[in-house]
């Protein structure tokens, strides 16, 4: 009876193990990255007086400094919002333009930033961005110096101005864009 039972064992260990379902490795690999976002400091002209009569003054400098994360084709795009100055006390409006300069071969111009206009920090190699921007609206590649952002008002419009105090606000909206 004991090589029956022995008999019976085996056979049934077999059939079980005729049974088992072989397991497989997996077949694909699933490969997740994280990346970070882009820092960066934005710095932008602070607060100051426009004298009457200027026709162009310098406000300072558009700079971004800190950049961490960007590359070649990850960029910093800033766009400039602004009205006409304003009064509480006239009802006229003294209309204004920015402008940046360039250089190309020591000689200097400028390009009209218009309200909405934007302008791209663009990104490097290395990880930060650049010092010089480019124009978005404008065709071809002009970079700027950004240390030469001005404030222009015609003298046509300053003699068009009531008496008055007058204010007005640049908005700067800046954004990571690929491109």
């Amino acid at each position: 009876m004991k090589k029956l039972t022995t008999l019976v064992l085996a056979l049934a260990l077999a059939l079980a193990a005729s049974l088992a379902v072989p397991a497989f490795a997996a077949n694909t690999t699933t490969l997740t990255t994280t990346v970070p976002a882009a820092t960066y400091t934005l710095n932008i002209p602070a607060d100051q007086e426009i004298p009457y009569g200027a026709i162009s003054t310098n406000i300072g400098s558009i700079s971004v400094t800190d950049g961490v994360g960007f590359a070649s084709g990850k960029n910093l795009k800033v766009t400039l919002t602004y009205d006409a100055f304003t009064s509480k006390d006239a009802d006229t409006t003294i209309p204004f333009l920015i402008q940046l300069g360039w250089a190309v071969n020591g000689s200097t111009s400028y390009a009209d930033i218009n309200s909405n206009d934007s302008i791209i920090f663009k990104g490097k190699d290395t990880g930060d961005i650049s010092e010089f921007t480019e124009v978005c609206s404008k065709t071809g590649s002009q970079y700027y110096d950004a240390d030469r952002t001005l404030v222009t008002i015609s003298s046509t419009d300053w003699g068009k101005a009531l008496a008055g105090d007058y204010s007005a606000t640049i908005t700067f909206t800046a954004e990571v864009v690929s491109g």
